[in-house]
C-alpha cells in the first residue's frame, strides 16, 4: 500500500545506489525479497544500511549486456526501502525491499564504488481523475475473477477491497503477468517472461494514473476477449 511521506529526502535522491535486475519491476507497495551474494551488491547492502536504507531497482533493457559499458536500464523505476536484512553464515544476505515510490533517472554518477549510483527525481502519485474509466476497470477485474478458480478469485477479491485507487492500479499491475498467462497459448508472445515484465514496466511508465487506467483497461479487455473464446460460461457459474 502507498504510504504518506514515504519519499526519502533530497540527499538520498541525489545519490541513490541502484540494483538493476533483468526480470523484475519494483512497484510502489510491492515487497521484493532478494538473495544477495555478489561482492558489489554485498557492499551496496552495507552502504545503504548506514546511509538511509534506500535502493533503486531499475529494469535492465533487453540486450544491453551486449553493449560496451555498464548495462542500460529503464529511466523510470521503483525506489525501495530496506525493511528486512539477515546475514547468513556463508556471507550471503537475505533482504526485503518495500517499493515506496517511482523515480525518474536524471544522471548517473562517475563510479567511485563497486555498485552504481544515480541522481533521480521522485514522481508524484496523484489520484485518478477519471472515475468513470476507473469503474470500468474494476468491473473488468470482477469479470476476470469469475474465470480464475477459487484461489485466483480470492486474490482478485482482495484487490477489489482496496479503497486507494493508486494502490489498486499498482496491485493490478503486479497481478498482470499471472492474468496474461491465464489465457496464454503455446507460442504466445506473452508466455515469455520478458514480455510480461515489459507490460509491468509500461504501466509503471504511465505519466498519470488516468493513462495507467487506460493501459490496464486495454490489457484486461484483451484478457476477457480470450477468456470468452476459451469458455462460453465462467467456470464459477458451472459449480
Amino acid at each position: 500500500m502507498l504510504k504518506a511521506n514515504a519519499i526519502p529526502d533530497l540527499q538520498i535522491l541525489a545519490s541513490l545506489p541502484i540494483f538493476p535486475l533483468p526480470n523484475v519491476v519494483l512497484l510502489p507497495g510491492m515487497v521484493l525479497p532478494l538473495n544477495i551474494f555478489e561482492p558489489r551488491y554485498l557492499e551496496l547492502v552495507d552502504f545503504v544500511r548506514a546511509h538511509g536504507q534506500h535502493i533503486g531497482v531499475p529494469l535492465l533493457c533487453p540486450a544491453s549486456a551486449a553493449l560496451d559499458g555498464p548495462p542500460a536500464f529503464e529511466q523510470v523505476f521503483g525506489l525501495g526501502k530496506l525493511i528486512f536484512h539477515v546475514k547468513l553464515p556463508d556471507g550471503r544476505r537475505i533482504i526485503r525491499l518495500e517499493g515506496v515510490c517511482r523515480v525518474r533517472m536524471q544522471q548517473e554518477h562517475t563510479q567511485s564504488r563497486r555498485f552504481r549510483e544515480v541522481s533521480v527525481a521522485a514522481l508524484h502519485e496523484a489520484q485518478p481523475s477519471d472515475g468513470e474509466q476507473f469503474a470500468v476497470l474494476r468491473a473488468q477485474v470482477e469479470r476476470i475473477a469469475q474465470f480464475c478458480g477459487e484461489d485466483g478469485e480470492s486474490l482478485l477479491a482482495s484487490l477489489l477491497t482496496m479503497t486507494d485507487a493508486r494502490s489498486f492500479l499498482y496491485t493490478l499491475t503486479a497481478f498482470l503477468p499471472s492474468l496474461e498467462l491465464l489465457v496464454a497459448t503455446e507460442g504466445d508472445l506473452f508466455a515469455d517472461r520478458r514480455a510480461l515484465v515489459a507490460l509491468q514496466q509500461e504501466s509503471l511508465d504511465a505519466e498519470s494514473p488516468d493513462l495507467r487506467i487506460r493501459f490496464l483497461i486495454a490489457r484486461t479487455s484483451g484478457i476477457l476477449l480470450r477468456l470468452g473464446q476459451q469458455f462460453t460460461t465462467p467456470p464459477c457459474l458451472l459449480n
